[in-house]
């Protein structure tokens, strides 16, 4: 019955964030109409955008559909720190949004079009990932004004447990903008919301997100002095690749080290 219960509350909540995402974005249509990008209207859809998902977290633990445990959050009390994560679920932007404080982020267009999102998306400054060499730019100034840059360098759910597969525009960033990187490790206790799931496909147990945010690493370590660009940039994403895969393993073996 649990169980039962559980598909009932997972597709209440997602139908709440719908249709509350959508009620957002009419509600938010006239500032975006009448106000000008700035960094003020960005600060104040941050805030939005932030306290927004921490509803929705907190609705889908209130119902039953999750546990979520948070450590070593004091590691991203200073903004402007580029923030990388793994992604097995489907709410791990939403997770790691409603934890970080000034959260950014590199969104699907796709997503970003979607009328439940766009006006949080919009307001708060989320970028598209079709700009190319903007994106770059973008990223980088986001950062140096103080924003924590959420980037899942997989670009997509894990489609393979035990695989990590990255895409080299994180490693990019960290190298052309100058930044060390704040790894986030995010494990589940039970398969859900995955690439392959469909969000009915809940597990027999109630899953726990486990969100740690694990010690800095840094870049000037991890890349051989001289290099090009591009060759550092491979390096780089190599090493972070292993790096995941290790934490993991440790994980599956002693569960996450505070």
């Amino acid at each position: 019955m649990n169980r039962y219960w559980r598909i009932f509350a997972t597709g209440l909540s997602f139908t709440i964030f719908g249709l509350g995402g959508v009620l957002l974005t009419c509600a938010l249509i006239p500032i975006l109409v009448l106000t000008n990008d700035s960094e003020p209207r960005r600060k104040y859809g941050k805030i939005l955008l932030k306290k927004s998902f921490q509803c929705f977290l907190w609705g889908m633990q209130f119902l039953g559909v999750m546990n979520l445990e948070a450590k070593n959050m004091y590691r991203l009390k200073s903004g402007g720190r580029l923030v990388l994560a793994n992604h097995p679920s489907l709410i791990d932007a939403v997770i790691l949004i409603a934890l970080i404080d000034s959260p950014n982020g590199i969104i699907k267009s796709s997503l970003f079009n979607n009328p439940c999102m766009y006006g949080l998306a919009k307001i708060a400054g989320l970028m598209r990932n079709v700009e190319g060499p903007e994106l770059i730019r973008k990223s980088i100034e986001s950062i140096s004004a103080g924003d924590n840059l959420i980037i899942f360098p997989e670009g997509t759910r894990t489609k393979v447990l035990g695989e990590a597969v990255f895409k080299r525009g994180a490693a990019y960033i960290a190298i052309k903008g100058g930044f060390d990187i704040t790894p986030v490790l995010i494990v589940t206790s039970e398969p859900v919301l995955r690439k392959d799931h469909g969000w009915y496909k809940v597990p027999v147990s109630k899953p726990l997100f486990t969100v740690s945010v694990m010690e800095e690493i840094k870049v000037v370590t991890k890349v051989r002095s001289g290099d090009e660009l591009i060759l550092a940039t491979k390096e780089l994403t190599e090493y972070l690749e292993e790096y995941y895969l290790h934490e993991l393993r440790e994980y599956e073996r002693s569960g996450i080290r505070d």
